[in-house]
């Protein structure tokens, strides 16, 4: 696996942009707030889609929780930063806040792709990429002006 697609809070909001930036993706995570399902579907042509439900959807078939291992490294989504968390995983990739965030917390990465759909806080739309180079996930904001 070499590349993952990150994105969160769609809010029934689909840029035709996220096409060419996930392009070649091995899997794509999506953290919520999706609101219509058919927002998924380009998203689901272009690679394996892991997806968690957000507080604004009313969608089944998706859980709270997913947890997923690539090349060795462990990644927990939610969609809201839980207040407790998780000590068994590498990654936690989370939305909600429609601002992106990356930073490490006591040996946890703490990462936000922000809003696919509406920025907050004076932060743009964005998404994310991760790259895997010298054994390692590297993440690329991609901001959608």
């Amino acid at each position: 696996m070499e590349k993952i697609g990150v994105i969160a809070d769609t809010h029934n909001v689909y840029d035709e942009r996220i096409d060419l930036l996930f392009a070649g993706a091995d899997l794509i995570f999506h953290a919520g707030d999706i609101c219509k399902e058919s927002i998924l579907d380009p998203l689901r042509t272009l690679a394996p889609l892991v997806t968690v439900l957000g507080n604004n959807d009313m969608l089944t078939g998706y859980k709270e929780i997913e947890r997923r291992e690539c090349n060795g490294v462990r990644f927990f989504m939610t969609h809201i930063l839980p207040y407790k968390l998780p000590t068994d995983c590498d990654w936690l990739i989370f939305g909600h806040t429609h601002v992106p965030e990356n930073r490490m917390h006591q040996g946890l990465l703490l990462f936000n792709p922000g809003s696919a759909g509406k920025g907050n806080k004076g932060a743009p739309r964005s998404v994310a990429t991760l790259h895997w180079r010298n054994g390692a996930w590297e993440p690329e904001l991609h901001i959608l002006h």
